[in-house]
Parts: C-alpha cells; sequence; structure tokens
C-alpha cells in the first residue's frame, strides 16, 4: 500500500509545482461602459517578463475622430499621460509596459472625450 501511494504523491507534487509558473503568466482583463455616451472600455494586463507587466487600455464603439485624454497608472505612479485621437470607428488603444512593483500591482485607466465629457475609468488589481 505504502509503495502505491508514493508514486502519486510524487505526481501530485510534481503536477501542483508545474501549475505554479502558468498562473503568474495568467492574464486579467476588465469591460465596462463608460458615462454619457456609446463608448465601452477594456483593460487587460498580463505578464511580460519576470520583472515587468503589459498593460493595454482600449476605448470601443465612440464618436469618430474624437480626442480622448488618457491616463495609466500603476500603484499611484503614472505610466502613460496623452491624448489620441479615436480612429474611424471609434476606437482607440494605449500600451504599456510597466515594471512590476513589490506586492499587488493596481493598475487604473481613465479616459476623458474632450470634445463630449465621456469619461471611461476601469481598475485591474494583478
Amino acid at each position: 500500500m505504502r509503495i502505491k501511494l508514493l508514486p502519486c504523491l510524487a505526481t501530485a507534487l510534481v503536477l501542483t509545482l508545474g501549475a505554479g509558473p502558468a498562473l503568474a503568466d495568467d492574464e486579467v482583463r476588465r469591460r465596462g461602459s463608460c458615462s454619457d455616451g456609446p463608448s465601452e472600455w477594456r483593460l487587460r494586463v498580463e505578464r511580460e517578463s519576470s520583472t515587468s507587466l503589459r498593460v493595454r487600455f482600449e476605448i470601443e464603439h465612440g464618436e469618430p475622430d474624437q480626442v480622448w485624454q488618457l491616463f495609466l497608472s500603476d500603484n499611484r505612479t503614472r505610466i502613460y499621460a496623452g491624448s489620441k485621437r479615436s480612429d474611424g470607428g471609434g476606437g482607440l488603444s494605449v500600451r504599456k509596459v510597466t515594471t512590476d512593483r513589490d506586492g499587488a500591482d493596481r493598475i487604473k485607466a481613465t479616459g476623458v472625450n474632450l470634445a463630449t465629457g465621456e469619461s471611461c475609468a476601469g481598475v485591474v488589481r494583478y
């Protein structure tokens, strides 16, 4: 009985340890509606390397050719601030690689349409 139990425990340990790194590579996604308009936002965070994260913030279904003011932060540290114009379909996106800070990262993204005042905001904890 003990002889059969040992290989089972060894297999379970290998499977458990093997699953650890895969969980660290998972991405976290959030999405939602924006205020005062038709737009929707998406925020995605995934591991870029052992020391960095890849952040992508998208706004879709907005008015075409509109200027948006966009901000991204990681644990209250600004990682992007700038303006972008939406494309012909009313969409735009920002991609940024940031340092993986100590502890859980709180990635916040906001966008404001300068012409209409429509705003989008999302948060991801990674």
